[in-house]
């Protein structure tokens, strides 16, 4: 199989390639990361719906919607991406979907640990240290492959991430902000910033490879020929057309936003005729761990307490209908 380190590389092509290698059906692992910072959209989202606009277009952002799964992403050269491309036909792909990350997942682990990071897999796609995320998964199928892509974490800019991110309301966006920071980590964050500074782009490169030809095999060097870079061509006068990039879909009450396996945000708002009610909590394996409220001419504190004591552990459709009926009583 091909090993194709490119480097940093133009921000679109740091997605196109991987795409226009899936769609030739060419089986290989790209290791890049972008020259410019960019958001990342997963395949079926609506980036109305996900970001603010505005904000992207102020700070000149440009956006990517891929053909894989995963949430949106803000991207920058502080990660260093790995795209695995696969045929489904390949004798390596097991059935077994969990089989399948644990398989290829395996060697982004070793590769953080070879580092002196403690990562592991976090079932069924993550990888962790600890309780903290430090790499994002997406996968999907192009054409006759199979893709799964990520990357190694020098820095993760939380501040840049939730500012991005569509936000119903300031409170919203400042719980976002903290709860990434309380719940991501990268290799700065765990060896400190002298010894991340002393690893070159070209080490993580060299780990990344060793470890995956463990469970690919051997991975010969090669460099992009004329094909692949016509076809990463036509792709881009679709992938960054408007028509494409502004994918819509049906929206939806509220906000639920992933911070890391099985940790969301959520925001529920009820309408009255005094003003709009509207709470704020995080949700572990589907049961609330931390809730606010927020309510005009209301007592902070006395509405603080109440979210914690009559919303902390409900499911998160309880703890929906019980906002909504305590602010239908309040109205």
């Amino acid at each position: 199989m091909h090993l194709y380190a490119l480097g940093q590389v133009p921000w679109q092509d740091s997605q196109l390639a991987y795409h226009a290698l899936a769609h030739l059906g060419r089986e290989g692992l790209i290791l890049c990361s972008p020259q410019e910072p960019y958001v990342c959209l997963g395949y079926s989202q609506d980036p109305a719906q996900e970001l603010d606009l505005e904000h992207c277009r102020a700070v000149g952002l440009p956006l990517f919607r891929r053909e894989v799964g995963g949430g949106t992403v803000y991207l920058d050269k502080q990660q260093v991406f790995w795209q695995m491309v696969l045929r489904r036909d390949n004798a390596l792909v097991p059935r077994r979907r969990e089989v399948f990350f644990s398989r290829f997942l395996a060697p982004v682990v070793a590769a953080y640990r070879a580092l002196g990071v403690e990562a592991r897999l976090a079932p069924p796609n993550e990888v962790a240290v600890g309780r903290r995320k430090i790499a994002g998964i997406g996968a999907g199928e192009i054409g006759e492959c199979l893709v799964l892509v990520g990357n190694l974490m020098r820095s993760f800019d939380c501040a840049a991430m939730a500012r991005v991110l569509r936000a119903p309301s300031p409170e919203f966006r400042r719980l976002y902000r903290r709860s990434m920071e309380a719940n991501l980590t990268s290799i700065r964050r765990e060896l400190g910033p002298v010894r991340e500074a002393a690893v070159s782009d070209q080490a993580l490169y060299d780990l990344l490879s060793q470890s995956f030809a463990q469970a690919l095999g051997p991975l010969t060097p090669a460099g992009q020929d004329q094909a692949w870079q016509e076809a990463m061509g036509r792709l881009a006068g679709r992938m960054l057309s408007p028509q494409w990039i502004n994918f819509r879909r049906k929206a939806r009450p509220g906000r639920k936003v992933k911070v890391r396996a099985g940790l969301f945000l959520h925001q529920v708002q009820q309408d009255t005729p005094r003003g709009p009610w509207q709470a704020l909590f995080t949700s572990e394996g589907g049961r609330v761990s931390e809730a606010d409220l927020y309510a005009p001419g209301q007592d902070r504190e006395a509405l603080r307490q109440r979210a914690r004591r009559e919303l902390v552990g409900l499911s998160v459709a309880q703890a929906a209908a019980a906002v909504r009926a305590l602010a239908e009583q309040r109205a």
